[in-house]
């Protein structure tokens, strides 16, 4: 009987998030990571309801063959989530054979253990701030040309399109989430991504935020209830399309982050600008506009009040 969840990558930010939204909907879930990654404490007390599989493995080693034998659960797998990075877009370009390995042919290893095992669908969740690259000045769309500048958006870019030969090939159904910038909390606030998240740290402990250029780069960020409430509604429903941009539809600049953060802290954080990277886009902004024809209006929260939010769950710990 096919009725659990299999989440791969489930002990980071959105794979924290995505099981407590899907543990309160009773959902039966398997958490795969790497060996020795640490779940937060919140995730190992839903553990205790009984409907949480706990899997290890290395799934940037594992061959097609291997999954089968160390998760032969897969056989009863409905639908795969699919979060697994090895680089982000900051540390990406070190070294592109490695990258696509760890990343796009270790996905298609999986991908042909998910043919041999049955499973249904897999969603996949790929980068809206990094596969369209500089040559979207204004609103990104799914129908346009992406050109990514980065390692990190093309091996994204590969794997959407090797899940598209899957369905040519084998039938396999697919969702692909192109996500803006999320933050919120359980993401790493001393980690290398997530602007809003490591800033507002940073100023709560009154510790310098470092900015990259002039703080002028405008970038799109979305909550993580409402990333992780677009993701469910993407996988669960049946829209049009198996290509969804999913962000705020709204772009934000560096300071003006750190304005809304020194309005919510009502002190202003100390900052220390450094030379702009090659890494960085000037603009990206998603269109959400498909997102919304399908399944309905995304009342997304506002930048300031997310902020807001963020500061109060630290504020708890």
């Amino acid at each position: 009987m096919r009725d659990k969840i299999l989440i791969l990558g489930a002990a980071g930010f959105i794979g924290t998030n995505l099981t407590l939204r899907l543990c309160r909907e009773q959902k039966k879930l398997v958490l795969f990571e790497q060996k020795g990654a640490q779940y937060q404490e919140i995730v190992l007390g839903s553990a205790k309801a009984g409907n949480i599989e706990f899997a290890e493995g290395a799934f940037t080693e594992y061959k097609s063959g291997d999954w089968l034998e160390q998760l032969p659960c897969l056989k009863e797998i409905d639908t795969v989530y699919h979060l697994i990075s090895t680089t982000c877009p900051t540390n990406s370009n070190r070294n592109m054979a490695v990258e696509m390995e760890e990343n796009l042919i270790a996905t298609i290893r999986f991908l042909d253990a998910c043919v041999s095992a049955g499973i249904p669908k897999v969603v996949f969740l790929s980068s809206g701030g990094t596969v369209y690259g500089k040559k979207h000045t204004g609103l990104c769309r799914e129908e346009e040309e992406a050109f990514p500048i980065t390692v990190y958006g093309m091996q994204k870019l590969s794997i959407e399109k090797a899940l598209y030969l899957y369905r040519q090939m084998y039938g396999m159904d697919y969702r692909i989430i192109r996500l803006a910038n999320p933050y919120g909390p359980y993401q790493k606030p001393n980690g290398i991504q997530g602007a809003v998240t490591t800033f507002t740290w940073r100023a709560i402990h009154k510790e310098p935020i470092q900015v990259y250029g002039d703080g002028s780069v405008v970038r799109d960020y979305i909550y993580i209830d409402d990333a992780i409430d677009g993701i469910v509604r993407i996988a669960e429903c049946q829209g049009k399309h198996r290509l969804y941009n999913l962000g705020s539809g709204r772009g934000h600049s560096i300071k003006e982050v750190i304005e809304m953060i020194a309005e919510v802290l009502g002190e202003l954080p100390k900052v220390r600008y450094q030379a702009g990277r090659p890494v960085d886009v000037p603009v990206n902004v998603l269109d959400i506009s498909r997102f919304e024809q399908d399944f309905g209006k995304l009342k997304a929260i506002e930048l300031k009040e997310g902020i807001c939010r963020l500061v109060e769950f630290y504020q708890s710990l």
